[in-house]
């Protein structure tokens, strides 16, 4: 007569599914959380970022997810807040936990770093800057645009700009200048400098690089 084979409990079988499928979603969400910390993109260039005076941490994670510098807002946080601070912060400075981040300060921070290394950036590396002499427009030097690619420069913004014609036109936010009409009449000339710094002459072909005293 044949022996019986020894069958498992339904249950045991059951629970050491609900085990595997556990271990399973754990190892996912381990994976993704730690993803979140990882560098955007790779071998980019060093970008001065400013903490202005008015800014909050709100703001300061936002912008740097906006313009690619970190994955996450939250992730990022987290690491500020793990990070070992080997600072005291000034009397305005930023508080995450027990760690500070000074305002009116410069940092060196780049898109290929992980969250946990613009996080010690921000904590330990900063550079006064109180903004004296005017604060820039842009809280990233080089300027930036959203996603975070480089903005063209000005040279490059103003490339199609090739005769006085054209410097009149591209007067406006970023700069230049039109001679003024007593100069016209005192010289008979008219002069433009455009907004990249060229200056061109009414009439006359091509631009000079340094505009007339």
């Amino acid at each position: 007569m044949p022996k019986k084979t020894k069958s498992f409990p339904r249950w045991l079988i059951y629970l050491a599914v609900l085990v595997i499928v556990a271990i399973f979603a754990s190892t996912l969400w381990y994976r993704n959380w730690q993803s979140k910390f990882g560098a955007p993109r790779q071998n980019t260039q060093s970008i001065g970022f400013t903490i202005s005076k008015d800014k909050t941490l709100t703001a300061v994670a936002g912008d740097l997810r906006y313009y690619g510098f970190v994955k996450d807002e939250e992730a990022f946080k987290y690491a500020l807040e793990h990070t070992k601070d080997n600072t005291s912060g000034k009397g305005n400075a930023l508080t995450i936990g027990s760690n500070t981040i000074d305002r009116e300060a410069r940092y060196m921070i780049s898109q290929s770093m992980t969250a946990w290394q613009i996080a010690d950036v921000l904590l330990n590396e900063g550079e006064r800057n109180s903004c004296n002499h005017g604060c820039p427009d842009s809280s990233f030097d080089p300027e930036l645009l959203p996603g975070g690619d480089l903005a063209p420069t000005l040279k490059e913004k103003y490339s199609w700009v090739k005769k006085y014609e054209d410097c009149a036109k591209a007067i406006g936010r970023d700069g230049g200048q039109l001679s003024s009409e007593q100069y016209y009449e005192r010289t008979g000339i008219r002069r433009c400098v455009a907004p990249d710094g060229r200056e061109f002459t009414q009439g006359k072909e091509g631009w000079s690089d340094v505009p007339t005293p």
